[in-house]
């Protein structure tokens, strides 16, 4: 936002702008989003009542069709007909004429049965014997498949589906449902006395049968109700199967076995409410309107439905959004170009007058001169052309005072500049003088120290030396299993010899330097393990090695052995609780000032301890710099003019308590640094500082 507000403040035409093009991108954002949201939620509502009403048709179809089924039945059990054929006297008999209203009626079934027939519904005959349904009762009825088989052959096969996988379905173990759904019709013959007699009992299995459901979708979904290529559907339920219904699958097939979405199922057959909005059908969206449906004991048995597909709607939606927006496009455009015009034409005297004071910054001489509009922005212009003149006035009068006077300046102090340059030049050399004295008075000083501790280390150390292989030869072959002992005691003896040598060379101004040779750095960096076993075991420390490097570097095998145990043992004493040491070499390229980029080696000790306080990261490096009591402050030192002497670089990454990362980079061709002599410098400069008054506590 920062950026947004230096940027617009940068120019007045881009602020013109801003000011014009920001309360009209919100109000076409706004009209955009109100256009949105009410033709969304128009739609919404008008398809959500459309399949309200919808499902309210399709169920009073339904009992249309129940009603009718009933007063047929009303008809026939009224007729003379039935009643003589019920004592025997008629001329058509009784199975004759059930068969022919039957055919007629396209009933499953229908037959005239006492009111014991009716023992496997006990809730049916307590029913029927009440006033209430003296006229009979027409409904929905759920029959197992060994009651559809007593009641006609064949019936059950006829019921019989077998469950589809559904996409949304309620998992379910069922494979296939034997059940039926039936429009059943119980109508009640009573005698002269008006007790009831018999009962006739006709009915119509709806498992598979498409006639209803396809007259009910007529019905609902005519010419003319939905957008061209869309289709309504209707389905009856058993419980969440669909038992009859036009929904069909991608082969075309009717969708007979499949389930209802296990939200629909939790709402509708779990909670008796009537479900209306989006739902998954089958294979896609549909706007779905369900319905529970009760059998004639009043039981929740099932659903029926009614909707159509969702994607015609959602076309015509983005239609119509599209639309509008090409509208609102439109009207941006026109609005954008008018309001850059008017922009243009107030911005261009500013920009003139901008273009004009930066010339004149930079030393040119330049007026606005005369704008064609007579507004305040043209008198504002003749005012400054005016004062512009004035300034050139004043502005060359004074440059001729400043260059009289600076001509008076330059002569009297010429002779001075030339004094003092020449005492600067005699101030230099004394200084010069002075630190090469001072350098060679601390180096002699640093010599004869270092001499003295080396004579002092050399000899016990060579008695130490010689002692173990006396040792070793006084033992004889059975020196063998603590020979690796014996081995590394010599190798520290000899390490601790050449740490005295690298000590010397610090206080020799050009000594002997060793040849660098081209070492295997993963050799070295392998070997180096065992020497800080010891450390490793004592804390408890695990060393990771991961050796990737593939080139040769120049170096001396003996130092960078001693730089690796010195970061190593850094490393092991960074923390008393067990961790992980990381040691990995790789091939890197590195560029280094005045030699460009060289191909090397780059070594890295990582370990999980505490971290480098960043106060102090700049001193580890330091001579005599230590953070612990035992320290001598020099191992670091020392390692990084080791590295330095052949070119290349040591430093470290460290953050507070996640650990520490050396990296030690060297060339694989080793040059001269200057290092050995910056290096000398920092020792020396240290012993002066621990040597000086202060330091003694004097």
């Amino acid at each position: 936002m920062k950026g947004l507000r230096r940027w617009l403040r940068a120019s007045i035409r881009r602020r013109l702008l801003w000011l014009a093009f920001a309360p009209l991108a919100l109000l076409i954002l706004a009209l955009a989003g109100l256009t949105a949201y009410w033709t969304s939620t128009y739609n919404d509502r008008q398809l959500y009542m459309k399949v309200r009403a919808d499902l309210a048709v399709a169920s009073r179809v339904l009992d249309g069709v129940s009603q009718q089924q009933q007063a047929r039945l009303e008809e026939l059990a009224r007729s003379h007909a039935l009643a003589s054929a019920l004592q025997g006297e008629g001329s058509q008999s009784l199975e004759a004429l059930l068969d022919e209203t039957q055919n007629a009626m396209q009933l499953d079934w229908l037959r005239v049965v006492p009111l014991a027939a009716l023992e496997d519904s006990p809730e049916l005959q307590r029913r029927l014997q009440t006033s209430d349904n003296a006229q009979g009762m027409s409904g929905l009825d759920v029959l197992t498949a060994p009651r559809l088989e007593t009641l006609s052959s064949g019936l059950a096969r006829r019921a019989r589906l077998a469950l589809r996988d559904t996409p949304q379905a309620a998992p379910s173990d069922r494979q296939r449902e034997t059940r039926g759904m039936v429009l059943r019709t119980l109508y009640p013959i009573h005698d002269g006395q008006g007790n009831l007699r018999l009962l006739l009992d006709g009915g119509r299995l709806l498992n598979g049968d498409a006639e209803p459901v396809d007259e009910i979708r007529d019905l609902v979904y005519g010419p003319g109700t939905l957008p061209e290529g869309s289709t309504g559907s209707v389905t009856l339920f058993l419980d969440d199967v669909r038992i009859a219904t036009n929904v069909r699958l991608a082969n075309g097939e009717r969708a007979l076995g499949t389930r209802v979405s296990e939200p629909v199922s939790r709402q509708v057959l779990e909670r008796g409410e009537r479900f209306i909005d989006n739902a998954f059908v089958v294979s896609g969206w549909y706007v779905a309107a369900y319905a529970p449906l009760e059998s004639l004991t009043g039981q929740r048995i099932g659903m029926i439905y009614a909707g159509f597909p969702l994607a015609p709607y959602e076309a015509l939606y983005r239609d119509t959004l599209l639309q509008v927006g090409a509208v609102l496009l439109v009207i941006i455009l026109i609005s954008g170009l008018m309001v850059i015009r008017g922009v243009d034409a107030l911005a261009t005297p500013v920009r003139r007058m901008h273009r004009v004071i930066h010339g004149i910054r930079e030393g040119q001489h330049l007026r606005i001169g005369h704008l064609d509009s007579q507004d305040e922005l043209a008198e504002l212009a003749h005012e400054f052309d005016a004062m512009l003149d004035r300034l050139d006035a004043h502005q060359n009068a004074l440059q001729r005072a400043a260059q009289t006077l600076e001509r008076r300046v330059e002569t009297r102090t010429q002779s001075l500049t030339e004094k003092t340059r020449a005492l600067e030049e005699h101030v230099t050399l004394l200084k010069q003088a002075r630190a090469s004295l001072m350098t060679q008075e601390k180096l002699a000083a640093l010599g004869e120290m270092t001499a003295g501790i080396a004579h002092e280390i050399n000899n016990p150390a060579a008695v130490i030396l010689g002692h173990v292989e006396l040792l070793a030869d006084s033992l004889g072959p059975d020196v063998a299993p603590v020979r690796d002992e014996v081995d590394t005691i010599i190798a520290q003896v000899e390490r601790i010899r050449a740490l005295i040598d690298n000590l010397l060379q610090y206080s020799r101004a050009g000594g002997h330097e060793p040849a660098f040779v081209a070492e295997d750095i993963n050799a070295i960096a392998a070997g180096t393990e065992l020497l800080i076993r010891h450390a490793l075991d004592k804390h408890g420390h695990r060393l990771i090695s991961s050796l990737h490097a593939t080139r040769r570097a120049e170096c001396h095998r003996g130092q960078l052995q001693q730089v690796l145990i010195n970061v190593l043992l850094n490393a092991t004493q960074a923390s008393t609780s067990p961790m992980n040491i990381h040691l990995a070499t790789r091939d890197t390229v590195r560029e280094i000032p005045e030699h460009g980029c060289l191909d090397g080696v780059e070594i890295r000790v990582a370990d999980r301890g505490p971290g480098i306080p960043p106060e102090l990261r700049g001193r580890i490096f330091d001579p005599f710099f230590t953070t612990r009591e035992a320290g001598s402050g020099l191992g670091l030192a020392i390692s990084a003019g080791i590295v330095r002497r052949s070119g290349g670089e040591m430093w470290v990454a460290s953050a507070r308590g996640r650990g520490t990362i050396f990296h030690v980079w060297l060339p694989c061709q080793a040059f001269p640094s200057g290092a050995e002599e910056a290096t000398t410098r920092k020792l020396i400069a240290s012993l002066s500082d621990m040597s000086s008054p202060s330091s003694r506590g004097g």
